[in-house]
């Protein structure tokens, strides 16, 4: 697409959202309805909240906009425009830091830092930006391991056992050797490894980034989670299934595949592409990288924000804090959404405690939420995405052609280097593997 095209799209684009501003006196400063931008489950989770909220505060409307996967780009756009943007909007975790320092978001640090302690530092961070609080955590992905549970009956895997990483690959060797190879120990392609990459460097207590945005993948950590992750890909344990595609999601049904280590919103997935395998899946704990590790990570979660154009910043505010900062509202959404909460005042209520029908009556939410608090902050900067790209395909090469942990480490930090324009941070040698 030419520049001029581009030029020509981006007015058009910004003269309909003047318009749509415009309807139904959008434009009075003094307006009671606010416009709430999400996504699929999230949105429809919104909506779902507005009895309620306006039983308590009756004098704002709430419209919910239903968006699809280009919500975060045509939000970006109607914040550079400076006109179309919503009251609030929802983001995912890992991009709220390019928009928390665009400069265009409200600053919520006098409304919502009473707040703080009442998240788990890992989401509460992604929020800040140089001590300014630009978006509150929503839901997060704290991990754990589904099974099925005919399948470990089937191969005797003893998953009570299972305390590391390497018990879990031992317990997978055995899968394979008695499924004569037709049943593997999980579904992991050398394209889709950032989700593993990143679960693990958070058990590590590594990163990518420090509190000062320089470089730190070059770590000791890094090389112990990139070990773990050899480990498992040389082990033979695991079925060539890409994530998130049709034959991934058809394995839930089939006996392909034992177990999916991964984030507690998997469980919504499994729920929609097998609902008649109630009562098969269980869960038990992520294994640690050494006995007495930690054994949870997080993966994914969102955010709610405020744009400063936003001319009804106080409804949305009350609105936001209603959703995410109320207990009433975090669990009335995890009930009847599945959203976990970030919000660790809403874990001692009686609700996590219930046995689950789905996973054979265990209590599978209180077992997502034990250790949430112990969780490393994973810094993430305005660049995250670029630079998870970068590494998702690094990591491809790393493991076709079986390179050696700690030079993968240092090239990559030096061309992240390059390509962010970022410093290194001086590290400890990461030598070792």
């Amino acid at each position: 697409m030419s520049k001029r095209e581009q030029l020509r799209r981006l007015q058009a684009l910004v003269l309909c959202m003047i318009a749509v501003c415009c309807v139904d006196g959008r434009a009075e400063p003094k307006s009671s309805e606010i416009e709430v931008w999400g996504w699929d489950v999230a949105a429809a989770s919104l909506a779902a909240l507005i009895p309620q909220y306006q039983e308590k505060f009756p004098g704002t409307k709430v419209e919910v906009v239903q968006s699809g996967a280009n919500m975060q780009s045509r939000f970006l756009l109607s914040l550079v425009a400076r006109v179309g943007a919503p009251d609030v909007s929802q983001l995912q975790m890992y991009e709220a830091p390019k928009f928390n320092s665009s400069g265009r978001m409200m600053d919520l640090s006098s409304l919502a830092n009473k707040y703080k302690n009442d998240f788990p530092p890992a989401s509460w961070t992604n929020c800040v930006h140089e001590d300014g609080v630009y978006a509150i955590p929503w839901d997060m992905g704290p991990c754990a391991v589904y099974y099925k549970r005919d399948l470990v009956e089937k191969y005797g895997v003893d998953y009570e056992s299972i305390e590391t990483w390497a018990d879990f690959i031992e317990m997978g060797k055995e899968v394979v050797e008695k499924s004569g190879g037709k049943t593997k120990m999980l579904a992991v392609t050398v394209n889709g490894l950032f989700d593993y990459f990143e679960m693990f460097i958070q058990q590590t207590g590594g990163g990518i980034f420090d509190e000062e945005g320089r470089i730190i993948i070059h770590s000791p950590e890094n090389v112990e989670a990139l070990k773990v992750l050899r480990a498992i890909l040389d082990s033979g344990i695991t079925a060539q299934i890409a994530m998130w595609t049709h034959e991934y999601f058809a394995s839930f049904q089939n006996d392909r595949v034992v177990t999916y280590p991964h984030a507690v919103w998997i469980g919504g997935s499994i729920k929609d592409y097998a609902p008649d395998t109630e009562g098969n899946w269980g869960v038990f704990r992520l294994p640690a990288m050494k006995r007495g590790g930690l054994r949870t990570s997080n993966i994914g979660g969102s955010v709610l924000a405020i744009p400063e154009q936003s001319e009804n910043k106080e409804a949305a505010w009350q609105f936001v804090e209603y959703a995410l900062c109320s207990k009433e509202g975090q669990l009335e959404q995890y009930r009847n959404f599945d959203l976990f909460p970030s919000l660790t005042t809403t874990f001692d209520d009686p609700f996590f405690d219930e046995p689950d029908p789905f996973y054979g009556g265990q209590k599978v939410r209180r077992l997502f939420a034990t250790d949430i608090m112990k969780i490393p902050t994973l810094i993430r900067t305005n660049d995250w995405a670029e630079t998870k790209r970068y590494v998702t395909q690094s990591l491809s090469q790393w493991a076709t052609n079986h390179e050696d942990h700690d030079a993968f480490l240092a090239r990559i930090s030096k061309n992240l280097s390059r390509k962010l324009g970022r410093k290194e941070s001086v590290l400890t040698s990461a030598k070792g593997n």
